[in-house]
């Protein structure tokens, strides 16, 4: 062991171990700062996988509308729904995409008009700071779209779609922990008054009462339906994150691995400069009796030690250059909010997998150096 520390410290003092180091560390940093945009990613997946979603929640849309903006059903549906004993309660909205102008910018916002706000806060569970909105000039602000453009109780709005605006007054914001925080409620006199057309509504939400058999009731309400009409059931929110999440991993699996295959080339590659660069110290350890797996391990662990030093660089540079991009693109876009962070557990995989790749790439030339006798090295 002791030989091998003093070998190691003749070849460290290589002019060419710091261009290794650099060399494995650039590399290493692209993997540890996808891990850190991924960890990142990764938490808010969980999070978003941990908000609550009304459960027994059935939306009757069109079925040839291309997005929920466009659907358009008769309000004449949502009388024949309350004829229906299966169902418990029942609540139509208008859904639209309108320009939101603010004191400090213009931005394009969904609005959501229900019958009674109050009660659909409720039945989402939603904290609200401040009151519901009841009057025409009134809404209640999602928290994630008011933390976005800065929007506080008391703060008056401007909405326009289709030549036709009104200036509300935010009165309330709430968080409900549904797509809804993104979004601003409003009765539904406000977006009928603004935007006309109060025939139709965007969707019918509806709920079946506990304990009734739901295809019995589904199949009672596809009766009542139209020819364009259909039903869908509200997708379970945390089996859709981790989905994602799924996806997102095996991606970037994928993507390590190309890297890595890339590292145990340099290693190769670095291993095969440093036998050609130490060659009169090679010689000169067979002759004073050094046998071949003491060259062996020589090499080895010189590359692994290259490769330590590199990985824990790397992963320093790659995190340390994904938060300060996301930190430069803070302040071009105050909306942008990507903290990437890495875990010790991720650290610590990508450490090894880089001794791994390292130590597989210099396994050939390490092998084929120690078979080579002293005499041939000097010819």
């Amino acid at each position: 062991m002791i030989k091998i520390i003093y070998g190691l410290k003749m070849l460290i003092r290589k002019g060419g171990t710091a261009s290794a180091v650099l060399s494995l560390a650039l590399l290493v940093a692209i993997v540890a700062s996808m891990n850190s945009l991924a960890d990142y990613m990764a938490l808010q997946v969980w999070i978003l996988g941990r908000l609550t979603n009304p459960s027994g929640a059935y939306i009757i849309v069109s079925e040839d509308a291309e997005a929920i903006t466009d659907s358009q059903i008769s309000v004449e549906v949502s009388h024949g729904l309350s004829g229906i004993r299966h169902v418990k309660s029942i609540f139509p909205q208008k859904i639209l995409l309108a320009y939101l102008n603010t004191n400090f910018s213009t931005s394009v916002v969904y609005v959501r008009g229900v019958n009674d706000v109050d009660a659909y806060l409720k039945l989402r569970g939603a904290y609200i700071n401040g009151t519901v909105a009841k009057s025409w000039n009134e809404a209640n602000v999602g928290e994630v779209l008011a933390n976005a453009l800065s929007i506080n109780v008391g703060d008056e709005m401007n909405l326009t779609l289709n030549g036709g605006s009104v200036k509300i007054r935010t009165v309330g914001i709430f968080r409900g922990q549904t797509q809804s925080d993104a979004e601003i409620i409003v009765p539904m006199e406000a977006v009928n008054k603004i935007f006309g057309n109060n025939d139709t509504v965007s969707i019918i939400e509806f709920y079946l009462k506990e304990g009734e058999n739901s295809r019995e009731a589904i199949s009672q309400v596809a009766r009542l339906l139209p020819e364009n009409i259909k039903i869908l059931q509200s997708q379970q929110l945390s089996v859709f994150a981790q989905q994602v999440n799924g996806q997102m991993l095996i991606f970037l699996g994928v993507w390590s691995l190309t890297v890595y295959a890339i590292i145990a080339v340099a290693s190769y590659v670095i291993a095969a400069r440093l036998i050609a660069e130490s060659r009169y110290e090679f010689t000169m350890l067979r002759v004073l009796g050094a046998e071949k797996r003491y060259i062996f391990a020589l090499i080895l662990t010189y590359t692994a030690t290259t490769a330590l030093l590199g990985s824990v660089l790397g992963i320093a540079l790659g995190v340390a250059g994904a938060q300060t991009a996301s930190t430069m693109l803070r302040w071009v876009n105050p909306t942008v909010d990507i903290t990437p962070f890495i875990e010790a557990e991720q650290a610590l995989k990508t450490l090894l997998l880089t001794l791994a790749s390292s130590t597989l790439g210099c396994v050939y030339p390490a092998l084929k150096s120690a078979r080579i006798k002293y005499i041939e090295q000097q010819t």
